[in-house]
């Protein structure tokens, strides 16, 4: 009897240690726990879009217990309130959006929080503020990088033409609003025409030729928000034989890298979209992260010469996707500390 009961106490003193096992460690003695999260993007007719979308996809897939739901709006705003409402529908419990424009979402957020659903933006803002953490890059900040690198190559004189990007879209007004202040600094520095091309290649290309032809050899500078855009009108600059036309871009995709290897683009602000940190802090969210900041920033890290000869990859579609994370990536978790409990790539 005494051998029966010394048997039980031991067997229930090991469930006991098993159990305190596991809690030191943060894991449950049950099942894992199951979650749904909700993916939508604006389009993922561009590039740089579509590598987002495949990023996301692939990141969330090392995490079994989470199934994705992903929509994509077709760059239409409306569809995009539609599409968040069927994932809501669906029961998820964490969204993650790339919003087409800052406004058009502002009251579905609302929505969405008071349901309780955190939200995870990436690369772009909605207004008022409805939504658990941004995770991206300073756009203003890259704006002003780029009109001092302007600056820089145009030895502080010229005429610039600017090529926009979606119109509506937080990054390209932030990139806009950077750039211009910047300019007040440098009064030899004048944009003689800018115009939207919705971030299109073909778009930029056939822009860049009416103004070759508008102003000719008034042009000495091409600002673009987005290297989608550089890569059209680079072959625009070709064709004319321009190769006097200095040129600054967004984002470090590696196709423009290798054209500033090339010497047909001069600058690249190499631009975090925020996809792998950004599912890494969702991760930590559904299983009960709370000290969590409003917005992660990641630094932009400028390519120029040296850094294409040092960084180029041609298996990468960006910069941001580097193995072990970019120096920008890396440098952004010395300020944010949450970002030290996250697995870079």
């Amino acid at each position: 009897m005494k051998s029966k009961i010394l048997k039980n106490v031991v067997l229930f003193l090991a469930v006991c240690m098993t159990i305190a096992l596991f809690t030191s460690y943060g894991l449950s003695a049950t099942t894992d726990k199951s979650f749904k999260v909700g993916w939508s993007i604006d389009t993922i007719a561009s590039p740089f879009n579509a590598a987002e979308d495949t990023a996301i996809k692939q990141a969330w897939a090392k995490y079994p217990s989470v199934t994705l739901y992903s929509t994509e709006a077709q760059a239409k705003g409306l569809k995009q309130i539609s599409d968040i409402e069927d994932l809501v529908a669906k029961g998820i419990n964490l969204l993650m959006i790339k919003p087409k424009d800052e406004k058009t979402l502002t009251q579905t957020l609302i929505d969405v929080k008071a349901k309780g659903i955190p939200v995870v933006l990436i690369d772009r803002y909605v207004e008022g503020g409805a939504f658990t953490v941004f995770v991206g890059s300073d756009n203003v900040q890259v704006g002003r990088d780029m009109c001092t690198q302007m600056n820089k190559l145009l030895n502080g004189k010229g005429n610039i033409v600017f090529i926009e990007g979606t119109m509506g879209a937080s990054s390209y007004l932030d990139r806009k609003e950077g750039f211009t202040s910047e300019m007040k600094k440098y009064p030899g520095l004048k944009i003689i025409a800018s115009q939207p091309c919705d971030a299109k290649r073909d778009l930029g290309k056939s822009l860049m030729e009416n103004w070759l032809q508008t102003y000719g050899k008034q042009i000495n500078g091409l600002y673009s928000p987005t290297d989608e855009i550089t890569m059209g009108a680079i072959q625009a600059l070709a064709e004319a034989g321009r190769t006097d036309v200095k040129s600054v871009s967004v984002n470090g995709a590696m196709e423009a890298v290798k054209e500033i290897m090339n010497g047909k683009i001069n600058w690249t602000a190499a631009y975090s979209t925020g996809v792998h940190p950004g599912v890494e802090l969702s991760w930590l969210i559904l299983n009960g992260e709370k000290d969590v900041p409003k917005e992660i920033i990641i630094p932009c890290y400028g390519i120029g010469p040296n850094e294409a000869k040092k960084y180029y990859d041609p298996s990468l579609y960006i910069f941001d996707y580097m193995i072990g994370g970019s120096p920008a990536l890396k440098d952004a978790m010395v300020k944010y500390p949450i970002l030290k409990k996250i697995k870079i790539l």
